[in-house]
């Protein structure tokens, strides 16, 4: 007998974590782990999916970190499963699986679990991809539609990431000066509607972009020419050896 599906969404977002490691030790974690690719993956709206992720939290279910991400200039906040977490999305992971759907392959519409479907495509797919298409569909599900799942998710987060690049030019050009004016704010606050971008996510390329104006990157280019011009005219042997002892301290540090 096919049931009607129904899953919380604090569950949803347990099994898309499921499909990913512990971060412990990760230096550069996964775009999805972000809460805009949680959001874009579990199908929730941006706005509403860090009330979801503080419940878990709260639980002892998932635990929030620092970590550099595939795609991004700059540290995000990234999301993980804590054991406990673990544990029972591995539990949901099992009990839904059982949950029988019909499914429509080359025109023919049969009955199948949940668990057995990934076996039956030519792609893999994520049991956290099937459900949410399961939520969204009309009763039955495609298979010609489900093996595209992977490339949709992957234009989706492409065109986020694009939009979230022409909001990071548009920023770091504003700040140029050192300064926002009142007028440069305002066009800033319109193309952040207008893009989709998170307070958040503004905070992170915001700070970045204060920083390296603060503190501009100095390369080791920059420092030999410096030293050079210091010296003024012909540097006499003595400093000839000097640079030359620097040029090649810069080099090693450089490799």
């Amino acid at each position: 007998m096919v049931a009607e599906l129904s899953i919380p969404t604090e569950d949803r977002i347990l099994l898309f974590l499921l499909n990913f490691g512990n971060l412990d030790g990760v230096y550069e974690a996964d775009s999805g782990l972000t809460q805009k690719g949680i959001a874009l993956n579990v199908r929730v709206q941006r706005k509403h999916i860090s009330r979801y992720l503080e419940r878990l939290i709260a639980d002892g279910l998932a635990e929030e970190v620092v970590r550099h991400v595939k795609g991004s200039r700059q540290k995000m906040n990234c999301y993980s499963l804590t054991g406990p977490g673990l544990k029972k999305a591995r539990d949901i992971e099992r009990e839904i699986g059982e949950h029988v759907v019909k499914v429509r392959i080359d025109g023919k519409i049969k009955s199948m679990r949940i668990a057995d479907i990934d076996g039956a495509t030519s792609v893999h797919l994520r049991l956290s991809d099937i459900i949410c298409a399961a939520l969204e569909s009309d009763g039955t599900l495609d298979m010609g539609e489900l093996e595209c799942i992977e490339e949709q998710n992957r234009m989706m987060m492409d065109e986020k990431n694009q939009k979230n690049e022409v909001y990071r030019q548009a920023l770091a050009v504003a700040w140029r000066s050192g300064i926002l004016t009142s007028s440069e704010k305002h066009l800033i606050d319109a193309l952040k509607t207008h893009l989709g971008i998170s307070d958040q996510e503004h905070r992170n390329m915001e700070a970045v972009i204060i920083r390296e104006i603060q503190h501009p990157m100095i390369t080791q280019a920059d420092i030999y020419d410096e030293a050079l011009n210091l010296l003024g005219g012909k540097p006499t042997a003595r400093e000839e050896k000097i640079l030359e002892l620097l040029k090649a301290k810069l080099s090693q540090d450089e490799q």
